[in-house]
This record gives structure tokens, C-alpha cells and sequence, in this order.
């Protein structure tokens, strides 16, 4: 397995590039094509809680407001596809505020391409396996987005 050590400001761009090329609704086709259980939205919600995901991304997934927490973006309008969020998820983007939540994370799971040393600038939480950020995945999709990933 080859190392890959990633400046944040290139993940960043790279990712905030890719998003600005996409528009609303193109990427729907990407995310999984069976549809989340009850049971994975059930769950989904308690990573959302325990993460306490709100804090920045807003009650409603609407994007932060508070003045306590980082303005995190929305999950109702980004642009971002199915699989782009995912991995902002779980392996948090260097350089900003959002931590890498997934278990591993730079380490032992691959993330953005590479394995290696963690980033600077990027805190790694890491306490999510991959099926709890399935079914936060879940979550999201089926509350924010209307069970279409946009």
C-alpha cells in the first residue's frame, strides 16, 4: 500500500473544486442504489445526535448559525455528491474545522486517495466504523435531502 501525505490547502481545493463543477440533483445516480432501511435512518440519527453534527450544520441540516460553533455548511443545498460527502465525513477536511470522524481515519482507512500521516491542520475524532457512517449517510439523505442525495 503506498503513503500519500496531503497538504490541506490541495485536499481543500480539490474537494471545493469538484463541488463547484457539479449542479443540484447530478450526482443522485451515485449514491447506493438500495434504498436505506428504517432501521439505518433509526441509526443514522443517532450518529447525528452523538456526533453532535447540529452544533454546526444546524437542527434542521440547514448549515450552523451559531455563534458558539463552527458555521458548518448546509446538508440541504450543497452541491456536493453522495460519496464527496461521505468522505468529508469521514475523514473531516484539512485545514478547517470539520474533523475526521471515521475510525482509522489517514491511518488505517484510506482516505482522499492516501494512507499515511494525518494532515496538518486535521483533527481526527475517529470513533465511527463504516457502517455507523452508512447509516449516517442514511440519515441525512432521507432527512435533509428527500432521500435524494443532491
Amino acid at each position: 500500500m503506498s503513503s500519500v501525505i496531503l497538504r490541506p490547502s490541495i485536499v481543500a481545493a480539490l474537494v471545493f473544486s469538484i463541488s463547484g463543477m457539479m449542479t443540484v440533483g447530478a450526482a443522485a445516480q451515485d449514491a447506493p442504489a438500495t434504498p436505506p432501511t428504517q432501521e439505518q435512518i433509526t441509526a443514522g440519527k443517532r450518529v447525528w445526535v452523538d456526533a453532535a453534527c447540529a452544533n454546526c450544520h444546524g437542527n434542521n441540516g440547514q448549515g450552523g448559525n451559531s455563534k458558539d460553533f463552527p458555521k458548518g455548511p448546509s446538508m440541504r443545498t450543497s452541491a456536493l455528491d453522495y460519496w464527496t460527502t461521505r468522505e468529508i465525513i469521514a475523514c473531516g477536511l484539512p485545514g478547517t474545522l470539520m474533523p475526521a470522524w471515521a475510525k482509522g481515519a489517514y491511518i488505517d482507512r484510506e482516505c482522499f486517495g492516501g494512507t499515511g500521516e494525518i494532515p496538518e491542520g486535521t483533527r481526527v475524532i475517529g470513533v465511527y466504523d463504516e457502517q455507523q457512517l452508512d447509516d449516517l449517510m442514511a440519515y441525512i439523505n432521507a432527512t435533509f435531502r428527500n432521500g435524494e442525495m443532491e
